[in-house]
């Protein structure tokens, strides 16, 4: 008798199989368009200065007026965003939508190859995948808008992470993945991390073919580093005009890591204590707060008192089961399940840069320095799920799950019915107007009023900031012009008038 594993599937199954994977994907897309719809396509919702400066380097770059490598104003944090995002401004304009939909594809990307690993490495069902890939396509909405941030780098990570993973056999590819995300944001290093560690574990890191696969690609990563820092010296600093000696802040990635290390154990253990219960709290949105916080423009709150409950079993019981399949089979870990141990040693080290990184001070305003928790939960979800095939354990898990997401889900419900029935006032609209209707090309304020003017006028209104310089052309422009440039205050002025709550027009 032939054993059941030694079938080869049939036709109609294997076309069952791809139809069901075809429709769960397509579900997962929707996820993700469902969370992500507001605050990509109404402007008013999540958008601010930090945003508007990518969007900016973008329309720069769209039109060959300026050549940016890295962020303006400083010389680490490369600006892929921006290099993705000019040739969109090209073809469909410039606005915040059209500035966050390759945000939103990268989102549509990593769900994907989230999906496609943990069916095809792990074995799941893509029905059951889709539970696992779920806490990345449908997080809280906090986290949800951070996901479509167009500040230089918060979604980007999730997709160098698992590139790195499935391009681990290929070095010279994982190594420019490496190099590339490295340069973009230096969170891409606790994938690679994470790796080695794997490899390790697995006793194939000091093999000589091992050493040799990543000597290949620390080689290329350099390659690309090399290239980078090369072209870093024809970049333009702080805007059209501009050369790297306008850059106020002379870093690189590495200087930039280097200086955020602080290792004290004194303060890790309080450190880690606190992301427990200070920062997944906010990630994951147990704690009851306004989605306001995280600057959206928006009346809803998310989380419930007792989610957290919900959410540390669903922690808890896959840590049990897959310590009780470990227990009996004497093994820490079986080859279905490497995936998993990489996603969660991710974010592992993700947590420990945060904390050492942060000398053990969490903070708040700092969420995006650790996003790939959510990879960690969907890696443990995932070898639970393999290692518990069936049975209540495994049951009672999926139920809690559903729970959770429906959790998640109502937060966005909510804020999209707010935008569709009665959305926010859009207060930069309202002051654009207000100087459209006084004649006004040119304005001074502050760095959080000026660039998102800007931007949303196309450059048609010139606002240069007052305290922190990003677009050295803008301060020219208002410069030689001086007699004519209206300010705009968050304070009241002499000769000036209130347009809206704590905003006034001051007149020259």
């Amino acid at each position: 008798m032939i054993p059941p594993r030694m079938i080869a599937p049939s036709s109609a199954d294997a076309t069952s199989g791809r139809r069901e994977y075809t429709w769960v994907l397509l579900l997962i897309f929707l996820a993700i368009l469902f969370r992500s719809t507001v605050f990509v396509f109404w402007e008013r919702a999540h958008f601010d200065a930090d945003q508007a400066i990518t969007g900016l380097m973008a329309k720069h770059l769209a039109e060959l007026r300026a050549f940016p490598v890295f962020w303006y104003g400083q010389s680490y944090m490369l600006a892929v965003e921006s290099w993705i995002t000019a040739p969109v401004f090209a073809v469909a304009g410039v606005s915040v939508p059209t500035l966050k939909l390759p945000l939103l594809v990268i989102n549509f990307a990593v769900a994907w190859l989230l999906l496609r690993t943990v069916v095809r490495e792990v074995g799941l069902r893509p029905s059951v995948a889709a539970i696992p890939t779920l806490f990345f396509a449908l997080p809280a909405a906090g986290t949800a808008a951070r996901l479509v941030e167009a500040n230089g780098g918060n979604v980007e990570p999730f997709l160098y992470v698992l590139l790195i993973w499935i391009l681990r056999d290929r070095p010279a590819w994982c190594g420019f993945v490496v190099g590339l995300g490295f340069l973009q944001r230096e969170f891409t290093l606790y994938g690679f991390a994470a790796l080695l560690a794997v490899e390790a574990l697995q006793g194939t890191l000091f093999t000589r073919t091992g050493i040799r696969k990543r000597l290949a690609t620390f080689r290329t990563a350099a390659e690309v580093w090399l290239v980078v820092f090369w072209l870093k010296e024809y970049s333009s600093g702080a805007g059209p005009g501009t050369t790297l000696g306008a850059v106020y802040q002379p870093h690189d990635n590495v200087t930039e890591l280097l200086s955020r290390v602080c290792v004290d154990p004194q303060t890790a253990f309080g450190g880690f204590w606190r992301i427990a219960t200070e920062h997944w709290p906010v990630l994951f949105g147990i704690q009851e707060r306004p989605i306001s916080d995280f600057g959206v423009v928006t009346n809803v709150t998310q989380g419930v008192w007792w989610s957290g409950i919900v959410l540390a079993a669903i922690a808890v019981i896959p840590l049990a089961g897959i310590g009780r399949t470990a227990w009996r089979q004497r093994s820490a870990s079986v080859p279905p399940t490497a995936f998993c141990g990489y996603l969660v040693a991710t974010a592992v080290f993700s947590i420990a840069g945060y904390v050492i990184g942060k000398c053990g001070v969490i903070n708040f305003y700092y969420t995006r320095y650790e996003l790939l928790s959510v990879l960690g939960i969907a890696g443990l979800s995932a070898w639970f799920l393999r290692a518990q095939p069936s049975g209540w354990l495994r049951r009672a898990w999926l139920g809690l799950a559903v729970v959770w997401f429906v959790l998640t889900a109502v937060p966005h419900v909510r804020l999209l019915v707010e935008y569709v029935k009665h959305p926010p006032q859009d207060i930069r609209r309202f002051i654009i107007a207000n100087l459209d209707a006084g004649g006004h090309r040119l304005a001074v304020s502050d760095y959080w009023i000026a660039y998102p003017i800007t931007f949303l006028t196309n450059e048609r209104i010139i606002v240069s900031s007052s305290d922190f310089m990003r677009v050295q052309e803008y301060e020219r422009l208002v410069a030689e012009q001086r007699a004519g440039v209206v300010r705009i205050s968050r304070e009241p002025c002499e000769r000036g008038r209130q347009i809206l709550p704590r905003v006034w027009l001051c007149e020259p």
